[in-house]
């Protein structure tokens, strides 16, 4: 008991000092050391899913190198920062001993340029800006404009996707008010659609575009906002309504 007592006592001591603290970080200093020796530091650094983010930004980001003692890692931080990559989707972040760091990504897709003040930016299909560089590769990607219209891109590209003819004529998109949609095709038409029953609204096109050559007219618009009509603006007559 007295034996015990004069531990318990040399510990409040220990604690009441900071010595504790200070030997809990010789001895976790020391074991890194010992460990390191021992061949546990970082000797490869494993990437998979690797497409669109640059490897110098992902292992300034990673925070750890070569030669580290892997039992230092920070691997939480580590994932932590990677997932604020922009293009970074998903990560996991894993120690491998005795000597390799694992990272797994999954990366954003980029679906769409965004156009708002000037500006042009790559985006995913959830609407997050990944890139405003180099550019010219994203070129085939369609133009959505508008503040807004990063929000709703995803369900434009969904309905598009199942009307090809009207997809494939397709320059841009702005969104219009916060509520609904223009299209400008490749041709220069402008198709005006509705805040409502925008998929009927497409189909309704794809059918003239199909079975009228619509496209192919000269005219300079199309107004599908009233139900049930559509309003052509010909180039050389007056609009012309048209109940489908």
């Amino acid at each position: 008991m007295i034996a015990v007592g004069v531990i318990a006592g040399a510990g409040v001591s220990c604690w009441n000092n900071g010595t504790f603290g200070k030997i809990q970080n010789w001895a976790h200093e020391k074991t890194l050391t010992v460990t390191a020796g021992m061949g546990f530091r970082v000797k490869d650094i494993i990437i998979t899913g690797r497409n669109r983010v640059s490897a110098p930004e992902l292992l300034e980001a990673l925070g750890i190198k070569q030669g580290d003692a892997i039992f230092d890692a920070d691997i939480a931080a580590a994932q932590l920062a990677l997932s604020e990559i922009s293009w970074v989707k998903d990560v996991s972040v894993t120690r491998r001993l005795p000597d390799a760091i694992h990272i797994e990504l999954t990366e954003r897709q980029p679906v769409a340029l965004w156009q708002y003040q000037k500006k042009i930016s790559v985006i995913d299909v959830n609407g997050r800006a990944l890139t405003a560089k180099n550019l010219e590769k994203y070129r085939d990607l369609p133009l959505v404009v508008g503040e807004t219209a990063p929000l709703h891109v995803g369900p434009l590209l969904d309905l598009l996707r199942a009307e090809p003819v009207i997809a494939n004529q397709l320059a841009s998109a702005s969104r219009i008010g916060g509520r609904r949609w223009d299209l400008r095709l490749k041709n220069g038409v402008t198709v005006k659609l509705p805040e409502k029953d925008t998929e009927l609204a497409l189909r309704k096109l794809a059918a003239g575009a199909e079975t009228d050559g619509l496209f192919e007219k000269n005219i300079l618009g199309i107004d599908l906002r009233i139900p049930d009509q559509m309003v052509v603006d010909a180039v050389t007559s007056a609009p012309v309504k048209k109940t489908i």
